[in-house]
């Protein structure tokens, strides 16, 4: 059993901020401030190409190849809503 949910769904909304709807229903806000300072990330602090967002296999992702792993999406989003089971 998975021990996150896959993101079906992303929308930008401002700055880092994503709107994400998972696999169950659930949606949240994901903020990626925490992670646009990381090399691989940096692309993403262009708000133009940031704002290219889409849920693709189950995470965000971005032009060439950018994601971000599914569990981290899932725990840092789903606090900022309620999880339906």
């Amino acid at each position: 059993m998975l021990s996150y949910r896959k993101t079906v769904s992303a929308k930008h909304l401002d700055g880092m901020n994503i709107s994400v709807t998972f696999d169950n229903g659930t949606c949240g806000v994901f903020d990626f401030t925490p992670y646009v300072d990381y090399p691989c990330y940096r692309k993403l602090r262009d708000p133009e190409f940031f704002a290219l967002v889409r849920a693709e296999h189950g995470t965000l992702m971005w032009p060439g190849e950018i994601d971000i792993s599914p569990e981290t999406v899932w725990e840092q989003a789903r606090s900022k809503s309620s999880p339906q089971r």
